[in-house]
C-alpha cells in the first residue's frame, strides 16, 4: 500500500526549556491544562520561542493540521496510509477512517490528548496512535519519492509503483540530514524553484496521484 508522510512536523509538547515563560504558564493557565500537556504554538509562545533551537521550523501545528485534512478528504484515501513524522522522531500514524476536527482549537486539544495518551480510539479502532517505528522502517521496500525545490524536475512517473510520498510539514528551514539519510535511497523532486507552502505541495501531489491512479 501506498504512504503519504508529512515531515518533521511542527507537532510538540511545550519542551522544558521554556515552561517556565510567562506566556506558556499564562496559555496552560487559561485553558485550565499543566504546561507540561500543551502543544507548543508560535501563534500563543512566540517571545518564549525565542530561545529555542530551530525556531523556525518549530511551533507551526496548523501547518499539518490543514494538510491531513485536505489528504483526507481524498476519495482515494483507501489506497494509502497516512503518517506525521514529527520533529522530535515521533511517528503518528492516523487511520483513513479518521475524522480530524476541522477547527483548529479542537485539533490541538485532540493532539494533546493523544501525547498524553499514545492513541486515540473510537470502541475498538484506533482512530490515531504514536507507534513504535522508525522512519527507516516507515518506508522500506517502497520507492520514496521527497518533495524538495532541490530536487528534479517533477515528472507524474514517479508516483507509480508503491511509493512513499514524504512532504515536510514546517514553516521554514531545510531537511535534517538524520531524516534524510533515514529515508535511504530517495528521489527528490522539485514543483519548482520557489519555496512552496506544504498545504500547496500536498494538493498538487494529491491530484495527480488521484489522477494516475484513477487513469
Amino acid at each position: 500500500m501506498d504512504t503519504f508522510i508529512f515531515l518533521e512536523a511542527s507537532l510538540e509538547i511545550v519542551p522544558p526549556e521554556i515552561r517556565n515563560h510567562p506566556a506558556v504558564i499564562s496559555d496552560a493557565k487559561r485553558r485550565k491544562k499543566k504546561v507540561s500537556e500543551i502543544l507548543l504554538d508560535d501563534s500563543k509562545h512566540h517571545s518564549a520561542m525565542e530561545r529555542l533551537k530551530f525556531r523556525e521550523k518549530r511551533g507551526r501545528p496548523d501547518i499539518v493540521h490543514q494538510c491531513l485534512l485536505l489528504l483526507l478528504d481524498s476519495p482515494m484515501r483507501k489506497n494509502f496510509e497516512v503518517y506525521v513524522h514529527t520533529l522530535n522522531g515521533l511517528i503518528i500514524r492516523i487511520s483513513s477512517e479518521t475524522r480530524l476536527p476541522r477547527n483548529y482549537n479542537r485539533f490541538i486539544g485532540l493532539m494533546e490528548t493523544l501525547f498524553k495518551e499514545k492513541v486515540i480510539k473510537s470502541g475498538d479502532k484506533k482512530l490515531i496512535e504514536i507507534v513504535d517505528l522508525s522512519l527507516s522502517e516507515l518506508v522500506k521496500g517502497k520507492e520514496v519519492v521527497i518533495l524538495s525545490e532541490k530536487g528534479e524536475k517533477f515528472s507524474p512517473e514517479v508516483l507509480h509503483g508503491e511509493i512513499a510520498v514524504c512532504i515536510g510539514a514546517f514553516a521554514h528551514g531545510d531537511f535534517f540530514k538524520s531524516t534524510l539519510d533515514a529515508l535511504g535511497d530517495y528521489k527528490a523532486v522539485s514543483l519548482g524553484r520557489e519555496s512552496y507552502s506544504s498545504l500547496y505541495v500536498t494538493s498538487r501531489i494529491l491530484s495527480e496521484y488521484e489522477r494516475i491512479r484513477t487513469s
